[in-house]
């Protein structure tokens, strides 16, 4: 993979590149994705083949991938002196569970499909932080509601709060809604009583209008 695309994110951060042009890098991403050619096992071994295998890429130490059109990238592979990695030699190869397990996820980085649930997430988690940390109710970022040392104290303390903090919100969702047939159970919305105008003012500064006889 070329470095322009591997630093893609690096590059977005440093203000190196636009938010375009890092979208446009993450899509050109997926032509160097190794492809599953079947489904795990029950340990978690799978099959998979390289993205020239796959019809994604060319690259010359696979000749039968060459000449395939220019729309599809050309792997440039890195020598080295103990050779090439079995992925370039055969067809497929087998990955255990344990091998790239911490990169591994269920949607590529910086995807639409992943940035639409990310986000989805990202604004989830951050909603209930804020409305965990409400000072009139469990100010989960205020130090003096936990007043014991210790992580394994402060973490059970913590939990006691959160878990407060989803049965109001809980609460509120449930008396939102209307069930079997009866109306949402919601409190009653207080309107203070309004007073005339004159009584703001001192006294004889707002006079009546004088009355006038109707014409004939």
């Amino acid at each position: 993979m070329p470095d322009e695309l591997k630093n893609a994110t690096k590059d977005l951060i440093h203000e190196k590149i636009d938010k375009q042009t890092w979208i446009n890098r993450i899509r050109a991403r997926a032509a160097y994705i190794f492809m599953p050619k079947q489904r795990p096992d029950a340990e978690g071994h799978r099959r998979v083949m390289c993205p020239a295998e796959a019809g994604r890429a060319q690259c010359p130490l696979k000749k039968h991938t060459l000449g395939r059109g220019i729309h599809l990238r050309l792997v440039d592979p890195a020598p080295s002196p103990a050779g090439s990695p079995p992925c370039c030699s055969q067809k497929t190869i087998t990955v255990p569970p344990e091998s790239g397990a911490d990169q591994w996820q269920p949607l590529q980085y910086g995807s639409e499909a992943w940035q639409r649930v990310y986000f989805r997430l990202r604004n989830s988690v951050e909603g209930i932080n804020g409305y965990a940390k409400d000072r009139l109710y469990e100010r989960l970022e205020d130090a003096g509601t936990r007043r014991i040392r210790g992580i394994a104290a402060q973490t059970l303390l913590l939990a006691f709060q959160l878990a407060h903090a989803n049965r109001r919100k809980l609460t509120a969702w449930a008396n939102a809604i209307a069930l079997h047939g009866d109306r949402p159970h919601r409190r009653p919305t207080r309107r203070r009583k309004t007073k005339p105008l004159g009584t703001w003012t001192p006294k004889g500064y707002i006079t009546e209008p004088e009355k006038t006889e109707p014409d004939e």
